[in-house]
């Protein structure tokens, strides 16, 4: 009866199957559905040969029965022609048949039960195959969500050890510090250049002024007079 133990640890066994080793849903559901398929192939052959004992049993349980009834009839027979010693010989061989036709309708019987016991367990193979099949995908996609998860999670995670957005926020600030210094260093050099554009009226003005100065100083001229009079030629 090895079978039926094996059948029995197996339909308990597989209901945490996928529980035990999870490091891949999808393989370990696909052996499940194997090894089951590998039951169900040796439990249909146990089946079989089984249904074959069963088939046996009946045809022998039959032969002996009908050797019951040709023994009871010889009797009966012998008795008929005033023959009681063929009487009682024949009801001997009737007893012998009956009582082997008793031990094989009782072997008949329990190999019928293992028979029934046999195709319920390859009914229950077969329903247990069924829905492996039909939860397998789920199995497999949601695996495939966790996964995805789980990749998404370790990069966020990855990203706040790294200190990420400080590194970004650090050379976006060096970037834009390095912008307004070269568009201050613009602004200084456009300034400097109108210095240097007009910076000879101011020098002229200055030399024009200490002229002056130096003639009324020489020549004893009126400074303010010759001062206006310079200023109209140099407008005019």
């Amino acid at each position: 009866m090895g079978v039926f133990n094996r059948i029995s640890n197996l339909l308990k066994g597989y209901a945490n199957n996928a529980l035990d080793s999870i490091e891949d849903p999808k393989i370990v559901v696909e052996q499940a559905i194997r090894d089951l398929e590998n039951v169900k192939k040796e439990t249909t052959e146990a089946v079989a040969k089984c249904m074959a004992e069963e088939k046996k049993l009946e045809a022998l349980c039959e032969e002996a029965n009908k050797k019951v009834t040709l023994w009871h009839n010889r009797a009966a027979n012998a008795l008929k022609a005033n023959n009681e010693d063929d009487a009682k010989q024949a009801l001997e061989e009737r007893n012998n048949f009956k009582a082997q036709s008793e031990k094989l309708k009782a072997n008949l019987d329990e190999q019928s039960q293992q028979v029934t016991l046999l195709r319920n367990s390859l009914d229950e193979i077969n329903d247990r195959i069924e829905e492996a099949k039909r939860r397998k995908e789920n199995i497999v996609a949601q695996d495939r969500v966790n996964q995805a998860n789980e990749n998404v999670n370790k990069v966020l995670t990855k990203t706040a050890k790294n200190n990420v957005f400080e590194e970004l926020d650090r050379m976006e600030e060096k970037v834009n510090s390095k912008k307004f210094k070269i568009e201050s260093l613009r602004e200084l050099e456009k300034d400097s250049s109108k210095d240097a554009d007009f910076a000879k009226y101011d020098n002229n003005s200055v030399t024009n002024d200490d002229l002056a100065s130096l003639k009324a100083e020489v020549f004893g001229t009126n400074v303010e007079s010759d001062l206006d009079a310079l200023k109209k030629e140099i407008e005019g």
